[in-house]
């Protein structure tokens, strides 16, 4: 059961600004403005009375020889919702500072999708990808969109786009389409169409389908 949090008050509140900070010594007595040195002390001397603060709010010794771990443990424990008095206590802070920060102990339900991806796609990639989205559009009359939420998990496209999310298989579409107008290279891998000589979009799609779709699509 989460605990309940005691809010804080007063200057644990409060941000510390510099532009509080006032002359000290000899500018003070000649009205000069604050300098560096007089900054660092407003400042330092802020975090001093906020130190002071935070352990009366958590019931501290200020001078423990162990304060600093105290301070740490209190906050964690209000950070995390971990009871100080846990005798599993550190087990449940690693284990909650893991789950958030760590990748590997992160834990995926039925159906999401696995890491894996590489971070850059082939020219091989992006053809496959663009043939077998503008066959199921053509086919199934489905959206892009639906098309790649569908193609990690249809049967027999699983083995090929099943370690992508749908959010990545239309990013790397739409960046296939881009290459076919701007990308002659791309172009011709893609369709094997003459370069240079204006060709109808429809002509490369099927062409794209014919290289380059899945076989069990058509």
């Amino acid at each position: 059961m989460p605990l309940k949090k005691r809010p804080m008050t007063g200057r644990l509140l409060k941000a510390i600004h510099i532009d509080d900070a006032r002359a000290r010594g000899l500018r003070a007595s000649f009205a000069l403005d604050p300098d560096e040195n007089d900054m660092l002390a407003h400042v330092e001397e802020e975090l001093r009375a906020r130190w002071a603060e935070l352990d009366k709010f958590f019931g501290l010794k200020a001078n423990g020889n162990d304060i600093w771990q105290q301070r740490a443990k209190a906050l964690l424990a209000r950070q995390f919702n971990v009871d100080l008095r846990d005798p599993r206590f550190w087990e449940r802070i690693a284990t909650k500072l893991a789950l958030r920060h760590v990748p590997g102990f992160s834990v995926k339900g039925p159906g999401q999708k696995r890491h894996g991806a590489p971070p850059e796609w082939n020219d091989e990639q992006l053809c496959q990808l663009f043939a077998d989205v503008e066959l199921l559009k053509k086919t199934n009359k489905m959206s892009v969109r639906e098309v790649c939420k569908e193609l990690p998990k249809r049967k027999g496209y699983r083995r090929r786009w099943g370690r992508y999310g749908s959010y990545a298989l239309r990013k790397e579409y739409a960046k296939a389409n881009r290459f076919l107008r701007q990308n002659l290279r791309f172009q011709l891998k893609l369709c094997d169409l003459p370069p240079g000589i204006p060709t109808k979009r429809n002509d490369c799609v099927e062409a794209a389908i014919r290289r380059h779709a899945l076989k069990l699509a058509r």
